[in-house]
């Protein structure tokens, strides 16, 4: 190797490239069926490392190859669509070659670790998303490399994105919190011609959770089907193609158990059938309708967060929303505020190293038969003009500012307008029990009385 970094750098690369060959030539020619099947495992991660080592090189040339005029004297409109049109990767895969490169030249221990073959260009990829995600932070997150190449290390690519997301809040929260509040959400439906209702749409990562945790529950409840005929029959086994041949893509080819019983059902044909049962849920009055247990309980969104999150408001802690223990999910420390207004808590004891030392027993931030009172106070949602129904109990005062959980301090919200109180800066003055005011932080203000209420 020293040898060749002695010659002349065009000349070495084309020596280099042809090493390259010879050894993918190499370790083609080997007959790998008759290989032992004993650590193999090692030799597959040496493999990968080498691989992620020549991608890092790859995207490298690539910038180089952008910043020269090469591609210009082609015809070409841009190195990328030069790649594309010189090769048969597609044109999201020559794209990434430059756009990694690029990455690469900006965060220059970030591109050390890439060509060490400690991270992939899937790390690459998470950290040009977030720089997508928040223009304005640039500045900010190059001058912590060195941090962002240390998560890279210890985290695979979608738990990297997670940390970098993190690591956002620390550096700029007003910002972060802006870009996210900006982010669209809605739900579409629409009836098509044929009488089929197509539904999409984008929801924010506190009622998304909500969701998924609720079709889990109601998936659990889905028999497999069984029988003949009818869209729901599948009449051949998973492991097996349709002209009687191996399936290239069954379990056993993934490397997968086999699983006895489970749904063959793509996961989106089993959804439809878990929605059913959550409205056949949400529309009876019968106990027996009621949703499933997952992981011992109702369908419950949780939420892992620093004591620092929830009593101080200038925190730039975070929460995390869970996926049955597996933190999925940051929110805002505002969200997490938001959330513990009327939730169940469980003090976690943990020490410096983040594990776990105590448990203490769960309790509901506002008691059941408190809940129910300010049901019955209120009836629907107390925000002015709004007549939804009662989702979540608002503390007036908030609890992070020492105001107490008793009735005179709760009004009812719907889901909608707790979180407006929450993140518009609202502030709720009176009498819960007759009228109160809602004052923006424009000054706006608009009064709610709870119903039956006369004005003495």
């Amino acid at each position: 190797m020293t040898a060749l970094l002695d010659l002349d750098a065009n000349i070495a690369l084309e020596h280099a490239l042809a090493l390259v060959g010879e050894a993918a030539e190499a370790l083609a020619q080997i007959p790998l069926e008759a290989v032992v099947g004993v650590g193999l495992g090692e030799q597959l991660v040496r493999l990968r490392t080498v691989q992620r080592r020549l991608d890092a090189t790859g995207s490298a040339i690539g910038q180089r190859f952008a910043s020269s005029s090469e591609w210009d004297m082609d015809g070409a409109r841009s190195a990328a669509r030069w790649i594309y049109g010189n090769g048969n990767d597609s044109w999201a895969q020559s794209r990434s070659v430059i756009e990694r490169g690029s990455l690469a030249t900006a965060f220059p221990r970030m591109a050390q670790a890439w060509r060490d073959g400690e991270v992939s260009a899937q790390h690459i990829d998470a950290l040009g998303r977030i720089l997508r995600r928040y223009v304005t932070l640039r500045a900010g997150l190059l001058a912590v490399d060195d941090a962002i190449t240390e998560i890279a290390r210890r985290c695979e690519p979608m738990e990297f994105y997670q940390q970098m997301r993190a690591l956002c809040h620390r550096v700029d929260p007003e910002a972060v919190d802006q870009r996210d509040r900006d982010r669209g959400t809605g739900l579409h439906v629409s009836t098509l011609m044929d009488g089929f209702v197509r539904v999409d749409g984008t929801l924010d990562p506190v009622l998304g959770a909500r969701f998924a945790a609720a079709l889990e529950s109601a998936r659990r409840t889905v028999d497999v089907p069984e029988g003949e005929g009818g869209s729901r029959h599948v009449d051949r086994p998973r492991d097996a193609a349709s002209d009687g041949t191996a399936d290239p893509l069954s379990a056993e080819a993934l490397g997968e158990a086999a699983v006895r019983g489970r749904d063959p059902r793509p996961l989106s044909q089993r959804n439809v059938d878990a929605l059913s049962r959550i409205l056949d849920a949400a529309g009876a009055a019968a106990d027996d309708l009621a949703l499933p247990l997952v992981s011992g309980e109702r369908p419950t969104v949780n939420v892992t967060v620093p004591l620092d999150a929830l009593v101080d408001e200038s925190s730039v802690e975070v929460g995390w929303l869970e996926r049955f223990g597996v933190p999925t999910t940051m929110i805002t420390g505002a969200s997490a505020r938001a959330l513990a207004c009327d939730a169940s808590l469980r003090p976690l004891v943990v020490d410096r190293q983040g594990q776990l030392v105590a448990m203490l027993p769960k309790a509901r931030a506002i008691h059941p038969a408190l809940r129910r009172a300010v049901f019955m106070r209120d009836h629907h949602c107390r925000f002015p003009g709004c007549r939804s129904r009662i989702d979540e109990v608002h503390h007036i005062v908030f609890h992070s500012r020492g105001g107490p959980t008793v009735l005179a301090n709760l009004i009812g919200l719907c889901w909608y307008h707790h979180h407006v109180v929450h993140d518009a800066g609202w502030l709720l003055e009176g009498d819960p029990g007759g009228r109160m005011t809602f004052r923006s932080r424009y000054g706006r203000e608009s009064t709610s009385d709870p119903p039956g209420y006369a004005q003495p």
